[in-house]
């Protein structure tokens, strides 16, 4: 789109791909893997931990519901993720925007390239969008984390009106019928 100024088909993208064994379609992926993890470590790990901290700490001296300490360790945790992946969202759309039969962007080149915008605008222009950026991770960590409890403690529910809830010890080896 950017050198043409038309959209291109799917399939046409496709096909420009599997001409060269599909390589063009994994640019970009050592920086969309450290956004992954990053990603994973404080919103899959870092927030529900901080979530049963605020829950004990805060929740028992001011009778805070479960969604309002989610919501508050969704804030915090939020600035911090968005200034871990702004970056690496950067060197993603750096290296995913050649044309497919151009040269790839390796990833030094992609960090060379986001070192001149700095120079050129500062630190504004690396972390530009992180108000509303850190707003809209507040929400859907908060919303995905909601779900999460909800869905667990649905099944665990059904499961246990079911009979079908593991024991919490399962029995040794030589203790189970059939044996």
């Amino acid at each position: 789109f950017f050198s043409t100024g038309t959209a291109k088909p799917v399939l046409d993208i496709v096909r420009e791909s599997a001409a060269q064994r599909f390589r063009p379609l994994f640019r970009g992926t050592v920086p969309l893997m450290g956004h992954s993890f990053a990603s994973a470590t404080l919103g899959l790990v870092g927030q529900p931990r901080l979530q049963k901290y605020i829950q004990a700490e805060l929740g028992a001296q001011t009778r805070l519901s479960g969604l309002t300490t989610n919501l508050i360790a969704s804030a915090a945790v939020s600035p911090l993720y968005v200034a871990l992946t702004n970056p690496l969202s950067r060197l993603e759309v750096i290296m995913q925007t050649t044309p497919i039969g151009g040269r790839r962007i390796a990833v030094r080149d992609a960090l060379a390239e986001v070192a001149a915008d700095r120079r050129k605008f500062g630190l504004r222009g690396l972390f530009r969008g992180q108000g509303i950026g850190t707003a809209k991770a507040v929400v859907s960590l908060t919303l995905f984390h909601e779900a999460r409890i909800f869905l667990t403690d649905f099944f665990k529910e059904r499961n246990a009106r079911a009979s079908l809830a593991l024991p919490r010890h399962p029995p040794a080896i030589g203790q189970c019928e059939g044996l």
